[in-house]
C-alpha cells in the first residue's frame, strides 16, 4: 500500500488544482475588465487581510491537527474532539476581534499606510472574512488531524466558487459605476466563500459525530484546559509568526514596489499598474503549480507527527524524501516550462505582452516555494514549529533589502522585484533543507535534483523550439498550448529514456495506478 499521506496529498491536491485553477482562470477576465490599477487596488487590501487573518489562527489549525493525530495514535478519541472544542473557541473569539479591528482602522491604514484612500473601501468589505475563515480553518485542523483530506477538499473547491461568483456579480454590478466598488466587491468575495465552506464543514462535522460516537467519559488522563491552551499555544506560537512573515512579505511589496518603481521614473498610475501586474497576474501563475507541494505540506504534518508519536523514525525519513522526491519531478519542469513561455502565456491569458517580464523572472520561484512549503510542513511535523518561521523571516528580511534596492534602478524595474522574491523563496528553502538535514538522518535533495535535471533541459529547448514555428503558422493560442502538451510529453518521455523515473517514483506520485506503472514499465519509460 502507497503511503496514507500522499494519498491525502493527492486528494488535496485534486481539490487544489480545480480550486487553483479557478483562481487563476477567473484573473484573466477580471483583470481584462478592470485593468492593471483595479488589480492593484484589490491587490492592497489582500495583504492586510492575510496579515490580520494570520494573526488571528496564530497557527492553531496546524497545533489541532498535531494534537489530534496525537491522541488519536494512541487511541484518545476523547482527548482529540477536546483539542478542537478548546481550539475552536480561541480561534472564534481571535476572529472576531481583529475582523472588528480591520474594519475600525481600515481608513486610517488606507489612508496613511498605503497612501491610497480607495483602498479603504476594499479592506472594509474584506474584513468579516477574518472571523468566518478562523472558524473554518478550525474545523480543517481537526478533519487533516484524523487524515481525513476529502472534508477539506470539499469545501476548497465550494469557496472558490462561491468567491468568484462574487467576484463577477460585484463586476456587472459595479463596473459601470466605479473602480473602487468594483475592488471593494470583489474582496467581499473571501467573506462569501469562506461562509460557504462553513455551511458545508459545519453540515460534516455533525455527520461524522453521529457515525463515529466518543464517550462522554475520557479513558485516558487528560489535561487540564490551562494545560491544554498552553500546549496549543507552545506549537502555534511559532507558526503564528510564520504564518505573518509571508502576508507582512506581501504587504512590504505593496508599500516598496510602487513607491521605489516611482523612483526608478515611472507615474503613479502606471506603477500601480506594473504592481497589479507583478502580484495579480504573474504572481497568481506562480502559486498555480505549488498545489501539489502545499497539499503535501498539509498531509506531512499529521503523517509525521504520527509517525514519531510511535516512535517510527525510518518511515519519517521515508515520508520526507518521497516528498522531497514528488516536488522536484513535478515543479522544476513546471518552473521551466513558465519560463520559457512566459510571454506567450502572458498573451494567452490577459493580452498583455509585458506580463511575461516579471513571469519569466518569478517563474523559477515556483520551485524554491515548492520546495519550501513541503519542508517547513516536514520541519512542523517534526515538531520544530520554530525553524521555518526564523528561515522565512531572514529570507524576507534579505528579500526586503533587495526589492527596495534593486526596483528603483531604471533598468531592472519591475524585474527586481520578481528576482528579489526569487531570491527570498531560494534562501527559505535552503535553510530548511539545512535543518532537515542535521534532525532526520537519511535526507536526500542532491540526488533528486539531477535525475530530471537532463529532461528539463530537452523540455525546454524543444517548447521554445517548437512555439516559434507554431506560432508562424497558427497563431499564440495554439503555437501556446500546442506547446504546453508536447513540453509533458517531452519530458516523461525522456525521463524514461534516461532512466530517470524509477518505478519507485511513480508508487509516490498521487494518481498514479499500479495498471499504469505496468504499462510505463513494459514501455520502457520507467526502469
Amino acid at each position: 500500500m502507497r503511503h496514507g499521506f500522499v494519498r491525502g496529498a493527492a486528494i488535496l491536491a485534486a481539490a487544489g488544482f480545480i480550486s487553483k485553477l479557478m483562481g487563476a482562470l477567473y484573473r484573466i477576465p477580471f483583470a481584462r475588465l478592470v485593468g492593471g490599477e483595479g488589480v492593484g487596488l484589490y491587490q492592497m487590501a489582500y495583504p492586510l487581510y492575510t496579515v490580520v487573518l494570520a494573526l488571528s489562527t496564530a497557527g492553531i489549525p496546524v497545533a489541532i491537527s498535531i494534537l489530534v493525530s496525537e491522541k488519536l495514535a494512541v487511541g484518545d478519541r476523547y482527548g482529540a474532539r477536546r483539542v478542537f472544542k478548546v481550539s475552536l473557541a480561541m480561534l472564534a473569539g481571535a476572529g472576531a476581534f481583529f475582523s472588528l479591528l480591520l474594519a475600525a482602522s481600515a481608513k486610517t491604514l488606507a489612508y496613511h499606510v498605503l497612501s491610497e484612500p480607495r483602498a479603504a473601501a476594499p479592506i472594509t468589505a474584506i474584513a468579516p472574512a477574518i472571523f468566518v475563515t478562523s472558524i473554518v480553518s478550525a474545523l480543517r485542523g481537526y478533519f487533516q488531524g484524523y487524515q481525513v483530506m476529502h472534508p477539506t477538499a470539499i469545501s476548497q473547491v465550494l469557496e472558490q466558487l462561491v468567491r468568484v461568483t462574487t467576484v463577477f456579480f460585484a463586476v456587472f454590478i459595479f463596473l459601470p459605476r466605479s473602480i473602487t466598488l468594483v475592488a471593494a466587491g470583489a474582496t467581499f468575495g473571501a467573506v462569501t466563500g469562506s461562509a460557504a465552506a462553513l455551511v458545508f464543514l459545519v453540515w460534516y462535522l455533525f455527520a461524522m459525530h453521529r457515525t463515529n460516537k466518543v464517550s462522554r467519559v475520557p479513558v485516558f488522563p487528560q489535561e487540564r484546559k490551562r494545560e491544554l491552551v498552553m500546549r496549543i499555544g507552545t506549537i502555534a506560537l511559532p507558526l503564528s509568526l510564520g504564518n505573518l512573515v509571508m502576508p507582512i512579505s506581501q504587504m512590504i511589496d505593496a508599500l516598496v514596489v510602487p513607491q521605489r518603481l516611482r523612483i526608478a521614473g515611472f507615474a503613479a498610475t502606471r506603477a500601480t499598474e506594473l504592481f497589479g501586474e507583478f502580484t495579480g497576474m504573474a504572481g497568481s501563475l506562480i502559486n498555480l503549480p505549488t498545489i501539489v507541494t502545499v497539499s503535501l505540506a498539509v498531509s506531512l504534518v499529521p503523517a509525521i507527527s504520527q509517525a514519531l508519536a510511535k516512535g517510527n523514525t525510518a518511515v519519517v525519513s521515508r515520508r520526507i524524501n518521497a516528498a522531497l522526491r514528488i516536488s522536484i519531478i513535478l515543479m522544476l519542469p513546471a518552473a521551466a516550462g513558465l519560463w520559457a513561455l512566459a510571454e506567450p502565456i502572458a498573451l494567452l491569458l490577459y493580452d498583455i505582452r509585458e506580463v511575461g517580464i516579471p513571469l519569466a523572472y518569478l517563474s523559477w520561484g515556483v520551485f524554491f516555494l515548492g520546495l519550501y512549503q513541503m519542508t517547513s510542513g516536514a520541519l512542523q511535523g517534526l515538531g520544530k514549529t520554530y525553524i521555518p518561521v526564523i528561515n522565512l523571516f531572514l529570507a524576507s528580511a534579505a528579500k526586503f533589502f533587495l526589492s527596495y534596492w534593486w526596483t528603483a534602478v531604471p533598468w531592472l524595474a519591475i524585474r527586481g522585484a520578481a528576482l528579489a522574491t526569487v531570491f527570498g523563496f531560494a534562501m527559505a528553502f535552503l535553510l530548511n533543507y539545512l535543518a532537515l538535514k542535521i534532525l532526520v538522518t537519511g535526507v536526500h535533495f542532491k540526488c533528486f535534483l539531477l535525475r530530471p535535471l537532463p529532461a528539463v533541459a530537452v523540455m525546454a529547448v524543444s517548447v521554445i523550439a517548437a512555439y516559434k514555428w507554431l506560432d508562424l503558422i497558427f497563431g499564440n493560442t495554439v503555437a501556446t498550448l500546442a506547446s504546453v502538451g508536447l513540453g509533458a510529453v517531452i519530458y516523461v518521455l525522456v525521463l524514461g529514456l534516461f532512466g530517470v523515473f524509477r518505478v519507485q517514483d511513480l508508487h509516490d506520485l498521487p494518481f498514479v495506478g499500479h495498471k499504469l506503472i505496468r504499462l510505463l514499465v513494459k514501455l520502457g519509460i520507467a526502469r
